[in-house]
This record gives C-alpha cells, sequence and structure tokens, in this order.
C-alpha cells in the first residue's frame, strides 16, 4: 500500500471513528431535549392535576350544601366538611405548581378565589338553615350567587385545562419530530458506515494480496542476500587463510633472515668495537638496533594476526590473577624502576586470560615507560557502572596531552618519543582485545600530572555469586 494510499486510508478510518462520536453527542443533545420535555409535561401535569382537584373541590361544596338542604341530616355536610379540610393546602398546592407555567396563573389565582368564594357561600347556606330553617335558607340560596360562582369555576377550569391540554399536545409533537428525525439519522449513519466497511474489507483485501506480493519479493530478495553472504565468506575465509600463511611465513620465513642479522650484526659489535673507527661502531650499533626493532614489529604484527581467532573462556578469569601474571611480565622493569602497583578488590569475568594479562601487561608497562623522576605509582580499581565494569589503571607519570586521548590507540601510535622504547602497538592490541569483549577502552591525562586509562566489560561477562561475602576481596592490597 504506497503511502497516499495509506494517508486516504488513514482519513477514512478517522471519518469511520468520528460517526460513532457524532452520535454520541446527538443521542446527548436528543437526551436533554427529551429530559426538559419530560419536566414540562410534568409541570403541566402538576398543574393540571391541581386544577382538576379544585374543581372537584368546588363540586363538593356544591353537593354538600344541597345535600344538607334536601335532608337536614348532618351526615349530608361530610363532602363540604372534607372539602374545608383540603381546600387551603390544595390551593396552595396549586398556585405553587402553577408559577411554573407563568401562561396560566393569573388565570389559577382567580379560581383560587373563586373556588374559595364558593366554599363561604355554601357555609353561609349551611349556618342559615341550622338557625332559622330550611325556607330561610332557600331564600338565601336564590337571593345569592352560587350558581353563577359555580359557572365560574366549571368556565375557568375548562379554559385553564384545555390551555395546558394544548401545550401538552405541542410538546408530543415536538418529541415525535424529533424522534422521527433521530431515526433517519440513525439510518443514514447505519448505511454510511456499512458502505465504509465494505470499503476497508476491500482494502484489506487489496493490502494483504500487495503484503503477499511484497513477502514474495522480500523472500527472494533474502534469498539472494544468503548467496552474496555466503559468497562473502567465501572470500573472507579466502582471505583469513591467505593471512594466516601470511603470518606463518611472518614467523618463520622474514624472521630466519632477521635473527640472522641480528646476530652477525652483534657479533660485529661484540669482536670489532674500538677496533674500527667511531662512525664504524655508531653504524653497527644502528644496525643491531634496526633489527631488534623489526623483530619486535613483526612480532607485534603477529599478535594482531592471532586475535583475529577469538579466545575460547569457559570459566570466570579473576583480574587479581591477570595481574599478577602481567607483574611477573613485568618484573624486571618494576624492579628496575622501583615501581609500585596496587589494587582494589577485582571481579571475575568470563575473559581470555591470555589476552587481558597482555592488555594489563601494555598498560603498566606505558605507565612505566613513561615515568618522570619520582618512581612509578600505578593503581588499579574496578567498579560498576550501569550496564558495565569499569577498570581504571591510574598512573603519575608524564601524562599527554588529551586532544591525543584517541590517537595514542591508532597502530604504530606513540605517547612520545624521548628515547622511550616501543612498536607503538600495545594500545591497538589493548583496544582489539577489549572490543572483542563487548568493551571500549579510552584516557584521561594532563601533562605533567599522570594519565588514567579506562576500559569497560559488560555485566553479562560477570560469574555468578555462590557466596556473596566472598565473591571479591575486600582490602586494597600491593601487587
Amino acid at each position: 500500500m504506497t503511502l497516499p494510499a495509506q494517508a486516504k486510508t488513514k482519513r477514512r478510518l478517522a471519518f469511520l471513528f468520528s460517526i460513532p462520536l457524532v452520535f454520541s453527542i446527538v443521542f446527548f443533545c436528543v437526551d436533554v431535549a427529551a429530559e426538559h420535555a419530560d419536566i414540562e409535561m410534568l409541570k403541566i401535569r402538576a398543574v393540571y392535576s391541581s386544577v382538576t382537584e379544585l374543581r372537584s373541590l368546588a363540586r363538593d361544596a356544591e353537593a354538600g350544601e344541597q345535600g344538607f338542604l334536601l335532608s337536614s341530616d348532618e351526615r349530608d355536610l361530610m363532602p363540604l366538611e372534607q372539602g374545608e379540610l383540603l381546600l387551603h393546602t390544595q390551593i396552595s398546592n396549586c398556585l405553587s405548581a402553577a408559577k411554573e407555567r407563568p401562561e396560566v396563573l393569573p388565570q389559577v389565582q382567580k379560581l383560587a378565589y373563586v373556588v374559595e368564594t364558593r366554599y363561604s357561600e355554601a357555609e353561609q347556606v349551611v349556618d342559615v338553615e341550622r338557625t332559622r330553617g330550611v325556607p330561610a335558607a332557600l331564600n338565601v340560596l336564590r337571593a345569592g350567587n352560587s350558581q353563577k360562582t359555580m359557572g365560574e369555576v366549571l368556565s375557568l377550569t375548562s379554559s385553564v385545562l384545555n390551555q395546558l391540554d394544548s401545550e401538552s399536545g405541542s410538546y408530543e409533537r415536538d418529541d415525535r419530530r424529533l424522534y422521527t428525525r433521530i431515526f433517519v439519522f440513525y439510518a443514514a449513519s447505519t448505511l454510511i458506515i456499512i458502505a465504509v466497511l465494505a470499503w476497508l474489507y476491500h482494502e484489506l483485501v487489496s493490502y494483504l494480496h500487495e503484503r503477499d506480493a511484497a513477502l514474495g519479493q522480500l523472500r527472494a530478495a533474502n534469498a539472494n542476500l544468503e548467496e552474496r553472504i555466503a559468497e562473502r565468506t567465501r572470500d573472507l575465509t579466502e582471505a583469513n587463510q591467505e593471512l594466516q600463511q601470511f603470518a606463518y611465513v611472518a614467523s618463520h620465513d622474514l624472521q630466519e633472515p632477521l635473527r640472522t642479522i641480528t646476530s652477525f650484526s652483534q657479533l660485529l659489535e661484540t669482536r670489532y668495537r674500538g677496533r674500527l673507527d667511531g662512525d664504524a661502531d655508531e653504524f653497527i650499533g644502528y644496525i643491531v638496533s634496526s633489527a631488534r626493532r623489526m623483530t619486535d614489529l613483526i612480532n607485534g604484527l603477529l599478535a594482531l594476526v592471532r586475535l583475529r581467532k577469538p579466545g575460547q573462556p569457559g570459566m570466570p578469569v579473576s583480574f587479581e590473577k591477570i595481574l599478577e601474571e602481567a607483574e611477573v611480565a613485568l618484573q624486571a622493569a618494576i624492579r628496575e624502576s622501583g615501581a609500585e602497583v596496587e589494587h582494589g578488590p577485582l571481579p571475575s569475568l568470563l575473559v581470555d586470560e591470555v589476552q587481558f594479562t597482555q592488555v594489563a601487561q601494555n598498560l603498566i608497562g606505558n605507565a612505566i615507560k613513561y615515568r618522570r623522576e619520582e618512581p612509578p605509582h600505578i593503581r588499579v580499581d574496578a567498579s560498576k557502572v550501569g550496564e558495565d565494569w569499569v577498570f581504571s589503571f591510574r598512573d603519575n607519570g608524564r601524562g599527554f596531552n588529551q586532544q591525543f586521548a584517541e590517537r595514542i590507540f591508532g597502530l604504530f601510535q606513540r605517547l612520545g618519543n624521548g628515547g622511550v622504547e616501543g612498536t607503538g602497538m600495545g594500545l591497538s592490541i589493548a583496544r582489539r582485545i577489549v572490543e572483542r569483549h563487548g568493551g571500549r577502552i579510552w584516557a584521561e591525562s594532563v601533562e605533567g600530572t599522570g594519565s588514567t586509562f579506562y576500559f569497560s566489560l559488560p555485566l553479562s561477562l560477570e560469574r555468578k555469586r555462590t557466596d556473596a561475602n566472598n565473591e571479591y576481596p575486600s582490602p586494597a592490597v600491593p601487587v
């Protein structure tokens, strides 16, 4: 799938996933509108019910009045008496409900007043009948406005209820229109989702076909790459064999005539020193020193060639033991210079013992070679830093300019001249050994103060702890 097609697919997916969001927003708005309509309907029903109850109370007053006039039985006054008990509470409730419907509030207030008036008129008729008899009560009833008051109650009630019915019907029609529109929107959105899903299915099938084709091309490319890697491996194997043959020639065929030159040069130096002139003695000295240097260079090159074949450490090797072996190899130089070598706790790691003995020997040997007038003091320490063991070889020697801190690890590069013997290969060999074990090596120095050489090794080379108390020696002891 190309990048433009992917961008187009992302846009359509965004559109697809936006539909449920739009649904949610629309349904939320619908729910809010429906809830508002329900609340308004409840308010209308509350007013409707209160007005109906007031009308019923007015009819109870009329029924109690007329029943008592016909029978003069106090029991017939029960509807009137019960209505009187409920009248003020019902009026209060009706007015409270009507406050939520300002359009009918004046009519409801008037209705409440008229219903109270009707109860007053009924009580007056009942009092006259009790005190002066039925004829007098009938005269009061005929002379009063009871029928007119009751008609006004019914008229006001009918008007309010009709208005409330009209409002209720309006809300119901609005709800029906709203839900009709929602249904249409839902149906249209469903069709859109189905169309987008169908398109996505088509795109997915196309993508799978393209992926299968790409996988086929990738397998073909991998097969071609494996063939090229195999060919390159054969070339490297042949080159390595040629390098091994060169090492064999360098170690035998080249060193043999060089030993002959060295031997006869030393013989000339021994037999004829002082017998010839001073120039001859100087020339013979040049020949002897050059032959020795050539031998050192060949041995250094052979050491680099041997590093192409990795060692096979099987057991953890103590770096204290490595340091001791390096000290034994440098015993003469240490004794001659009066050097002091000490170390802190050192770990045991899965490394090539011979190669790291060479690393330690090179670093300590450089500290002795590039010493100042005072006896060399070399301190070796190790500490865990992150995911590595970091070793440091600190000395009090001449030091060097920090700008050459990387250059000194190059092949045939030396820290300085000053009559110091060496091939300039020791640090290069040390770097190769450390990097082959997954670490790195670097140096820090100040001229005239001393140098510190560091190298790191991964913690994965650390041996398993079997005795946490005896794993590493704790005191710093001189080597």
